[in-house]
């Protein structure tokens, strides 16, 4: 042992401090030793004491401090465990583990920025896909009220990017990070002032010109894959769009001397306009502009005319571009990268999902008046449009010992989104999706194309008739299906019948308690006799976000207002029903159904975990009834759970 050695030990001689030195560093070897295989054992009482010897005898050991924070928060001590943590990251700042067991804590505990900013140091000492999901995770649930180093906001776009959570998961945290830069909220401020008239380009974007929304990376990755869940970022785009029409219609000579940002930002408002499905409110004046320019493109297209990239980009936020009487033409053309891309959302895409129309199989009758009228409903207004998934995870269903493969069924599969996000976490899975809209369908299967899951078979079936498939299935995911039926126990038990002993069925049904600015919404859209169009329903929307109405202002915090299909679904569905937990638990008591549990967000959990700490209590529905009675927002989205079937008795 050498003298810098020594004095780490608290010696500065030699002999029989020597011995001194050596008989500590064994004494902590044989210590630390026991703790680390008492904490592997999982005896956490017995590993929690040696470790508290062991900081209580060398109070500078990094390693015993975060070991000792990992065995608090492996018993649920999660304010016990931070001092430690956050002591051993001070001892030895590159600790990757206590960092990452220091997000942890800090996430039970509710402090989310504080959980992104352990995590961030831990990833940026080793970057692992773990690490990707629990940033993206940590990041779902933070809001910030400052970003000054622009660090946050470059961890939410690598997110986004990357795909390390489904966008709508970091939609909030990227509108709240967008939101926080200057020129964007000048200019809303400019923008709501003004509201519901519109700003010319100059009054819009100020000296500075739009420079500054042009070059928001954030923004312009949002806009691209997910609608803008706030209404004050929505009118400001509404009035970027107003501000477009106006340089197009002015561009007569078509330049093509455009700024390369701003071309790309103008096209990213063109997908988004797209991918919320023209929800933007629209004034007269501008409604009759918009329809002049798509028809002098359509002109040029028709004649070979050249015609600026501005105006494909404009019209496209304004009407779908495979609308156009010619859209092919439009491929024909050499354009900027960023129209292009536009033009393989507007136009090739759906030219592919009708394609696929006709190879979709009908495997039942669709008798039903109800069902009939659902199914014209999804046709029209394929729900929800989505352009990125949840990555691969951990598996969505529980393996079976000695099974090699799972029977599923997703009932009511829609556009798709939930099938294949299943399908990328249990590859093994055979997964029959069936849906009454063949629109809804076809996009489903272009995506599951693009995702490499060829193997997914979409069907067009109504759940009444499901007995005639003559299939039965371990697994039945039935989240967005029952309430839209004309009696969901009925639809429910005709589900049962195809589920074979022992499978899980996953439920999602609307809550009476819950969705009471739905009802209200709905007694305001019969009271004015808005009909479920696109005018209509941009009008209410109009009419609700302007409302002093606490229930109805509610609606506007709800991501499902922002796309036309979305807010259909929402407020002006053909066919809903809402039921109360007693219900639910009546009708798993009839059908002999196990009740394994809510899907539940960690700050829900967080809640009921404090009001009923029993671990009983979360399949408990008397205690989450009353839960709810105390918090009647708690499933605003839906009930989403889990049931089980018995398994059949064993035999002998």
């Amino acid at each position: 042992m050498n003298r810098k050695q020594r004095r780490a030990l608290g010696h500065s001689g030699a002999g029989p401090s020597l011995d001194a030195g050596a008989a500590a560093a064994a004494k902590l070897a044989k210590m630390f030793a026991a703790a680390i295989a008492h904490h592997r054992a999982g005896a956490l009482l017995k590993a929690e004491r040696q470790y508290r010897d062991i900081v209580a005898l060398f109070p500078r050991h990094a390693e015993a401090e975060s070991r000792l924070g990992a065995v608090l928060l492996a018993q649920g001590k999660t304010r016990e465990a931070i001092p430690h943590l956050e002591r051993a990251v001070t001892l030895e700042p590159a600790l990757f583990e206590a960092l990452g067991n220091l997000a942890q804590a800090h996430m039970a505990a509710g402090a989310a920025e504080l959980a992104i900013q352990a995590a961030s140091r831990a990833f940026e000492i080793k970057e692992t896909p773990q690490g990707r999901t629990l940033l993206a995770a940590y990041l779902s649930t933070a809001r910030f009220t400052a970003d000054d180093s622009g660090r946050i906001g470059q961890l939410a776009l690598r997110a986004l990017a990357e795909a390390w959570a489904r966008p709508r998961d970091l939609t909030g945290v990227c509108i709240n990070l967008i939101k926080l830069d200057r020129a964007v909220n000048d200019a809303i401020t400019r923008v709501n002032a003004a509201w519901p008239a519109r700003l010319s380009a100059a009054e819009l974007f100020g000296a500075a010109g739009p420079r500054a929304l042009s070059q928001h990376r954030l923004l312009g990755a949002l806009l691209a894959c997910d609608p803008l869940a706030d209404i004050g970022l929505e009118r400001l785009l509404t009035n970027v769009r107003y501000a477009m029409l106006a340089a197009a219609v002015a561009d007569e000579a078509c330049h093509e001397d455009w700024d390369e940002h701003l071309l790309g930002f103008y096209a990213a408002v063109a997908r988004q306009c797209f991918i919320n499905e023209y929800v933007f409110s629209i004034a007269d004046a501008e409604a009759g502009q918009a329809l002049q320019l798509r028809a002098s493109l359509e002109a040029a297209l028709a004649t070979g005319r050249p015609c600026a990239a501005l105006w494909a980009i404009v019209v496209g936020a304004y009407f779908p571009l495979h609308g156009l009487s010619n859209a092919q033409a439009l491929l024909g053309r050499d354009w900027p990268k960023a129209v292009a891309a536009l033009l393989e959302l507007q136009v090739k895409e759906p030219a592919r999902e009708r394609q696929l129309a006709a190879t979709i199989p009908v495997l039942t009758g669709i008798d039903d008046a109800v069902s009939r009228q659902v199914r014209q409903q999804y046709e029209e207004s394929p729900y929800p449009r989505w352009i990125k998934a949840l990555p691969p995870g951990p598996p969505a269903i529980a393996d079976r010992a000695r099974e090699p493969r799972r029977d599923v069924l997703v009932a009511g599969c829609g556009t798709g989104l939930s099938t294949i996000e299943l399908a990328l976490q249990a590859p093994g899975a055979q997964i029959l999706a069936i849906d009454l809209s063949q629109a809804s369908l076809s996009y489903a299967k272009r995506m599951a194309e693009k995702f490499g899951l060829a193997a997914i078979e979409f069907a067009q079936a109504d759940i009444l008739n499901a007995a005639s498939l003559g299939r039965n299935f371990d697994f039945i995911d039935a989240s967005g299906v029952l309430h839209h039926m004309a009696d969901p126990w009925q639809g429910w038990r005709a589900l049962l019948s195809l589920l074979r002993p022992g499978g899980t069925m996953q439920v999602g049904l609307y809550s009476d308690l819950a969705r009471r600015n739905i009802v209200a919404a709905r007694a305001l859209i019969a009271a004015r006799g808005y009909r479920p169009i696109p005018p209509d329903i941009r009008r209410a929307r109009e009419e609700i976000a302007a409302s002093s109405d606490a229930l109805l202002q509610s609606l506007t915090r709800g991501q499902d207002f922002f796309t036309t299909s979305e807010c259909r679904d929402l407020l002006f569905h053909v066919q809903e029903h809402r039921v109360a937990l007693p219900g639910v638990k009546s009708f798993l008591t009839a059908n002999d159904l196990i009740f394994a549990g809510f899907i539940l967000d960690p700050t829900t959990a967080r809640k009921f975990a404090a009001r009923f700490p029993a671990r009983a209590a979360l399949t408990d529905l008397d205690r989450w009834h009353a839960f709810e009675t105390e918090m009647p927002d708690t499933f605003a989205g839906m009930y989403r759970f889990q049931v089980q079937k018995r398994p059949m008795p064993s035999r002998g």
